[in-house]
């Protein structure tokens, strides 16, 4: 029994000093990493090239701000002429539509009575011509 207290306390104090040696890691490298942004931070506060930058950072944004709102209100003032202009070109594609349809209508008709003009005079002839064919047969069958 005292063999397997042994081995039991033999593991855990291997568990307890990995552990150990891990965290002191953990601690060593966020510790370099805190010191690196502090020094970071602080070149970043001290440095005038850094300002001027973010001052002309804050120029172009407030620039850019205005141009944005101005071109809004500009945006703003258009949309009713812009509306106009939609309604104006959707009753223009209206009226072209029904022009269009009348138009297609009237060649519709036209060519239908085209083609009764064309067609009566051939059924005439076909009709003829097989009412011939048929005295003929019959004139030599007789025969």
């Amino acid at each position: 029994m005292e063999a397997r207290i042994v081995i039991f306390l033999a593991f855990v104090s291997v568990t307890v000093v990995t552990n150990t040696i891990l965290i002191w890691f953990a601690y060593k490298a966020f510790a370099g990493f805190t010191w690196k942004v502090t020094e970071t931070v602080s070149q970043f506060e001290t440095s005038s090239e850094t300002r001027e930058w973010l001052a002309r950072l804050q120029s172009a944004s407030e620039q850019a701000m205005t141009l944005t709102e101005s071109a809004k209100l500009k945006m703003a003032d258009v949309e009713p002429m812009l509306a106009g202009v939609h309604q104006q070109y959707r009753r223009t594609l209206a009226k072209v539509d029904s022009e269009l349809e009348s138009v297609a209508e009237e060649i519709t008709t036209n060519a239908q009575k085209m083609r009764d003009v064309v067609a009566k005079p051939a059924f005439s002839v076909l009709a003829f011509v097989a009412s011939l064919s048929r005295v003929l047969e019959t004139m030599e069958t007789e025969e």
